[in-house]
Parts: structure tokens; C-alpha cells; sequence
């Protein structure tokens, strides 16, 4: 965990003081962000890709929502709750008009760490949350980027597909996967026995609530759409 956190935060460092340092001055807000995306971009691609090449080397997956954390579980956790802490201390400190995000951060690092360091088991379902949570995050981030950066062509190129795609994986795929969770966690004695059901029921709520600030988000660059 300390070693990821140092990544990131070398990786924000560099995006803000080499990728971005000629567009805008320093301190300028969306250098901040800009430097955030290139985090967040490195963070969502990988923990995807990894999430769901393990996933698919996995012959019974429903039976690993219980089980021991493995090694390479806690290390995605650990890997991934670097990134939303050191994000999450960017949002604090130079972007902290953004609740949505600062609670999202909050509430997805409460999750993990939980997880990986009081319960030990339960990590299979961060697993699952990566795979469709994070597969939008390279897309999302470079539309970001074309926003703060004004790049109309691309922007105007990104903005329908991606508002389509991300409304899918959030408004679809993954509620559907926090049903499944939910049926396992807070109705399973198999989970129960592994995981106090305050805590399962807590972590449930935390999805819950990424899912319906994602969804106003979206919904409000639809209406922003729609309005043109």
C-alpha cells in the first residue's frame, strides 16, 4: 500500500509538472484534474484488465465471494486503495468543490481496507465491482481530458459514445452485479459466518452509493446534451 501510494503520487507529479505544465500556469485548477486523469487512467486500466483476466481463469467464481482473500486479491485492493487515497487527498486539497467524487473516494477505500485488513475475506467481490466499475475509466478519463482541455473534435467524437457506454456499465451491469452481491452478503449464512453483517450491510450501501452518484453524474451531462 505505501509503495502504490508512492506511484500515484508520482504519477500525478508528472502528469502535472511534465504532461500539462505548458497548457496551463501553475495552479491553475485544471492542471490539477488533468494530472488526476493521468493517474485515474493508469489506476481504471489496469485494475480492469487484471480483474478480468483473473476472473476468467476462475472455474467457480460464486464460490470465491466467501473464501481467504488469495495474495493477489489483497494486492489489487491495496494496489487500488493507494490510487483513491492520494486522489482523494488531490480532490481535498485543490478540487474540493466535487462532494460526489470526495464521498465516492471515501466510501470505496472504506470498502477495501476493510476488506483486506479486518475481515480477510470478501475480496473476490472488489474483484467483480473492477471489472465493471473501472472498464470505463480510460474512455471517461480521456473525455475529461478533452473537455478541460477544450478539444472540441475530440470532445464532440467521445461525448455520445461514452455517455452511452458509461450509462450501460453503471446503470445496468453494475447494479446487476451488486444484486448478486447483496443476495450473497446480506442473505447468505455462508457470508455471514466470514463477515458481520453491519459491515456487509455497509459495504452494499457504499455501492449503492457510487451507483447513484455515477448515475447523477451522467445524468446531468445528458441533460447538458439534450439542452444543445
Amino acid at each position: 500500500l505505501p509503495w502504490s501510494c508512492v506511484f500515484f503520487t508520482g504519477l500525478y507529479l508528472l502528469g502535472y509538472w511534465v504532461v500539462f505544465a505548458r497548457r496551463w500556469p501553475r495552479g491553475a485548477v485544471d492542471r490539477f484534474k488533468a494530472a488526476s486523469c493521468c493517474m485515474s487512467i493508469v489506476h481504471g486500466t489496469s485494475t480492469s484488465m487484471a480483474a478480468a483476466i483473473y476472473m476468467m481463469h476462475l472455474k467457480h467464481t460464486k464460490s470465491r465471494l466467501g473464501a481467504a482473500n488469495t495474495r493477489f486479491e489483497e494486492a489489487i485492493m491495496e494496489y487500488s486503495t493507494a490510487y483513491f487515497l492520494v486522489d482523494l487527498v488531490h480532490y481535498l486539497l485543490f478540487v474540493p468543490n466535487q462532494p460526489l467524487f470526495v464521498l465516492h473516494h471515501v466510501f470505496t477505500s472504506s470498502y477495501m481496507l476493510s476488506c483486506c485488513f479486518y475481515t480477510g475475506h470478501g475480496a473476490f467481490s472488489t474483484i467483480v465491482l473492477f471489472v465493471v466499475g473501472e472498464s470505463t475509466s480510460f474512455l471517461q478519463n480521456v473525455w475529461t481530458i478533452s473537455l478541460i482541455t477544450h478539444s472540441a473534435k475530440l470532445f464532440n467524437l467521445l461525448n455520445v459514445p461514452f455517455l452511452i457506454i458509461f450509462s450501460i456499465f453503471r446503470g445496468v451491469l453494475t447494479p446487476w452485479a451488486t444484486w448478486q452481491l447483496c443476495l450473497y452478503f446480506l442473505f447468505s449464512r455462508e457470508a455471514s459466518a466470514v463477515v458481520p453483517f453491519p459491515l456487509a450491510l455497509y459495504w452494499m450501501w457504499s455501492v449503492f452509493m457510487g451507483i447513484s452518484g455515477s448515475l447523477y453524474w451522467v445524468s446531468t451531462h445528458w441533460a447538458k446534451l439534450m439542452s444543445k
